[in-house]
């Protein structure tokens, strides 16, 4: 396990933006890991790093209880807006922003109730943090296409959502067939 540990540490810092990579570990460094998971991009990333080479933009963290954020709300700042895009439980998405060299790393914090998602630990940047599974990204992902195509979304469609979705869920769809043929050795990098 160690091993695999180091050498996902090396992937990670070889793939992840430095910028990116001082946004987790300000959030490493000032939340509580056990009380906090990783969804949608990193979760992604993580899921995925092993067959694909993916880039991480922004963060997307679920959380059960507000008050865990406190730190990053006290230090950093955070700002609710209504979520437009996804059917959460509270409609509501609490962002921050973390700047590094001038550039802008935003984090989205969804609340959510941990036992209603199927959540896992991986090592993320050297630290083991929690984040949804691989089936549970490729539901979400396969879900969402229907949700977010012009005719569902009418003059609130953006394609890039359309285009983002079916890129991932393609991405798990793929990992699922090769390996349901035998033939996942051929994507393995």
């Amino acid at each position: 396990m160690e091993t695999e540990e180091k050498t996902f540490l090396k992937e990670d810092e070889k793939n992840i933006f430095y910028e990116q990579q001082q946004a987790l570990q300000n959030i490493f460094d000032k939340l509580d890991l056990s009380k906090i998971a990783f969804v949608g991009g990193i979760a992604d990333y993580i899921n995925l790093r092993s067959y694909y080479d993916m880039p991480v933009n922004d963060i997307d963290i679920i959380y059960e209880n507000e008050e865990d954020l406190l730190p990053i709300q006290e230090q950093d700042g955070i700002t609710r807006y209504f979520s437009r895009f996804y059917n959460i439980n509270v409609g509501e998405v609490l962002v921050s922003e973390f700047f590094v060299n001038n550039k802008n790393v935003h984090t989205d914090y969804y609340k959510r109730i941990f036992s209603k998602i199927q959540l896992t630990q991986s090592p993320l940047l050297g630290r083991m943090v929690w984040h949804a599974t691989f089936n549970e990204m490729k539901e979400f992902h396969n879900t969402q296409l229907p949700e977010v195509t012009s005719a569902a979304m009418g003059h609130k469609y953006e394609w890039k959502r359309l285009y983002k979705h079916s890129k991932k869920a393609s991405l798990y769809n793929n990992v699922c067939y090769l390996e349901e043929k035998q033939l996942l050795q051929t994507l393995k990098k």
